[in-house]
């Protein structure tokens, strides 16, 4: 045969080979290619689903985030708030005692007052009854008889006034001493 440029025999296996290569192509491409092809469109799928899925968890985080960030600023405001109102109310409290305390002292300053010019006026009263017992007793032996209402009564106020003065006297005179 020849050993032309182109040799018939290798012209003819090439192009066999060339129908073959083609045919595998086909078959190639009818046949494999497409479950290669969905594979790989199932898995682009699922990947862009699973970036989906992770924006909306990671929105959803920054919500909750935000969320829980409010609801601690509110606590805190709420906190802040009560400690407040407790102090206010100590406050009060306090102020409350305190006037009670000195509204109480006061009454009892009143009382032990009051008391104190009760039994002075009862002790003046007896001394009073006593020194005209007294006076009118004196009287009777002095003059040696009995004496009528109105001397009694004059001489009773003669011996308190007199008796007064001396009182008012000796305290005068003891608290001006200076000891």
């Amino acid at each position: 045969m020849g050993s032309g440029i182109v040799d018939i025999a290798n012209t003819s296996l090439i192009f066999w080979e060339t129908i073959t290569f083609l045919i595998l192509l086909a078959l190639l491409y009818w046949f494999v290619y497409p479950p290669i092809r969905d594979q790989i469109r199932q898995r682009q799928q699922s990947i862009e689903q699973a970036i989906d899925e992770a924006e909306k968890t990671r929105k959803e985080a920054r919500e909750l985030l935000e969320d829980y960030r409010q609801q601690i600023q509110e606590a805190r405001q709420e906190a802040r708030q009560i400690r407040e109102e407790a102090r206010e109310q100590g406050e009060a409290q306090r102020d409350r005692a305190k006037k009670e305390a000195r509204e109480e002292a006061d009454r009892m300053v009143k009382r032990a007052r009051e008391d104190i010019n009760r039994e002075r006026e009862s002790a003046l009263r007896e001394l009073r009854e006593e020194v005209a017992g007294m006076v009118v007793q004196a009287s009777e032996q002095i003059i040696g008889r009995s004496i009528d209402r109105g001397d009694h009564e004059r001489l009773i106020s003669e011996a308190l006034d007199e008796l007064e003065a001396e009182v008012t006297g000796a305290s005068a005179g003891s608290s001006g001493g200076g000891g």
